[in-house]
């Protein structure tokens, strides 16, 4: 689940960074920033953000090679 979580985390990342760019190359800055402003983005951050936060409250279920016992 965290690599899932991560996984979505990192491509929304990248998905916006060359949104950003390509609105910046193509003159369109300012459309953009207002577009992303007041679409359901910032709410999908929370969700992550709070997804993120949660997950560091659930214990990892892969067993840790340093603490099995020989």
């Amino acid at each position: 689940m965290r690599l899932v979580v991560a996984s979505v985390t990192g491509l929304l990342l990248v998905g916006g960074y060359l949104a950003s760019l390509s609105a910046y190359f193509g003159g369109t800055a300012a459309e953009y920033s207002a577009r992303i402003e007041s679409s359901p983005v910032p709410m999908l951050s929370l969700v992550l953000f709070l997804a993120i936060v949660g997950m560091a409250f659930v214990p990892s279920k892969e067993v840790d090679p340093s603490e099995e016992e020989a």
